[in-house]
C-alpha cells in the first residue's frame, strides 16, 4: 500500500478511539476538540468501509473489523514511539524501575535467590513484583501488563519472543523408611505406588493425567494419585510425612533431600526433561531495561544450572 495517500495522524487517533471506545474521552486525550475527533472518524470510516464504533444502548462498542484493528494498531504506535523515543538512559545502578514477572513457583525457588543477589549489587533500587503464572499470561504479556514469563517451554505466537534458560530433568521421591525397599522399581512397583502430583493454580481442568500417565497406560498400567496440590513448595513436605510418591524436577527437589530426609528412586519411565524459557512481548525486544533483565536471568540460569 502506497503511504502518501493516507493521513497518517489518523493512526494515532485510531488508537485512541479503539482504547477508549468513546469519541469524546478519545478527543480529550489527544487534546483535540469532539468534532476533530468526530471528523478523524468520518475519514477513518470512509477509509476501512466500516463504522468502527457503534451504539450499544448508552454506550459505543467496537465493530469486529475494529476489534482485529486492535493490535495491529498497538504494535505500530508502539514503533512509532520507539522511533520518536529520546535514546534510552537505563542505568541498572540509579534506576528505580519495577519489573512485573509471572512464573511458577518451582523455578521462582531456583532462580530468584541468585537473583535478587545480583540485583543487590547491579541494581539496588530496582524492585520485581512476581507472580504466580495465570492460564492468561499471554495476554498480559500482549497487553503490557507483565514484562516476562518464566515456566516451561511452549510453542509461542510470532507477536513474543523467547530464550531457553535451562532444561531440566524428572526424578522420583518417596521418603526414608518408605515400604518400597528397591532404588529401581520396575513399572509394576512404580505404578503401584500412591502418587502426588501437582497441578498448578490455573489449571484449565481437574484432569490430573498428563505425561507420567500416558507412558504407564502405554504399558497397560494405571497408577493412583491420592492427593493434588497446586504449589510444587508443599510436595517435599507431604512425601516427608507420608508413604506417597513424587515426580519432580532434581532442581526443585534437590534442597530438600537432605533436610526432609527423602530418598530418590530411578525412575523405570523414559521421561525426557524439559526446558525452561523466558518469555517476553515483541515490543519490549529493543527496551535497554529489559534487555538487561534477560540477560541477568540467562547469566543465573547458567550458574545456577552447573
Amino acid at each position: 500500500m502506497n503511504l502518501a495517500g493516507i493521513n497518517t495522524n489518523l493512526l494515532v487517533a485510531l488508537n485512541a478511539l479503539l482504547r477508549e471506545q468513546n469519541v469524546s474521552r478519545a478527543a480529550q486525550s489527544m487534546g483535540l476538540t469532539q468534532s476533530s475527533m468526530s471528523h478523524a472518524l468520518a475519514q477513518l470510516r470512509a477509509h476501512f468501509g466500516d463504522r468502527l464504533l457503534v451504539p450499544s444502548g448508552h454506550r459505543m462498542v467496537l465493530t469486529d473489523r475494529a476489534r482485529t484493528l486492535i493490535e495491529p494498531v498497538g504494535l505500530a504506535i508502539a514503533q512509532v514511539e520507539r522511533v520518536f523515543a529520546p535514546a534510552s538512559t537505563f542505568n541498572p545502578s540509579t534506576s528505580d524501575r519495577t519489573f512485573r514477572i509471572v512464573a511458577t513457583d518451582n523455578i521462582e525457588v531456583f532462580l530468584l535467590p541468585r537473583l535478587m543477589a545480583v540485583l543487590g549489587t547491579q541494581a539496588p533500587h530496582v524492585d520485581l513484583r512476581v507472580h504466580h503464572l495465570p492460564v492468561d499470561w499471554m495476554r498480559a504479556l500482549a497487553n503490557g501488563d507483565v514484562d516476562l514469563k518464566l515456566g516451561r517451554q511452549y510453542r509461542i505466537p510470532a507477536a513474543f519472543r523467547s530464550e531457553e534458560l535451562f532444561e531440566e530433568r524428572f526424578t522420583c521421591v518417596v521418603r526414608q523408611g518408605h515400604p518400597l525397599r528397591s532404588a529401581r522399581p520396575t513399572y509394576k512397583q512404580f505404578a503401584e505406588l500412591s502418587h502426588l502430583d501437582v497441578v498448578p493454580t490455573g489449571s484449565a481442568t481437574f484432569d490430573t493425567r498428563g505425561f507420567v500417565d500416558e507412558i504407564l497406560a502405554q504399558q497397560g498400567l494405571q497408577r493412583r494419585v491420592a492427593l493434588t496440590v497446586s504449589h510444587f513448595l508443599v510436595a517435599p513436605h507431604v512425601i516427608a510425612a507420608s508413604d506417597l510418591a513424587l515426580v519432580v524436577s532434581e532442581r526443585v527437589i534437590g534442597p530438600y533431600v537432605k533436610p526432609l530426609r527423602l530418598r530418590e528412586l530411578r525412575l523405570p519411565l523414559p521421561l525426557s526433561g524439559y526446558r525452561l524459557t523466558q518469555v517476553w512481548a515483541q515490543r519490549s525486544e529493543g527496551d535497554d531495561g529489559h534487555r538487561w533483565l534477560r540477560r541477568i536471568l540467562s547469566e543465573v540460569s547458567r550458574d545456577r544450572a552447573r
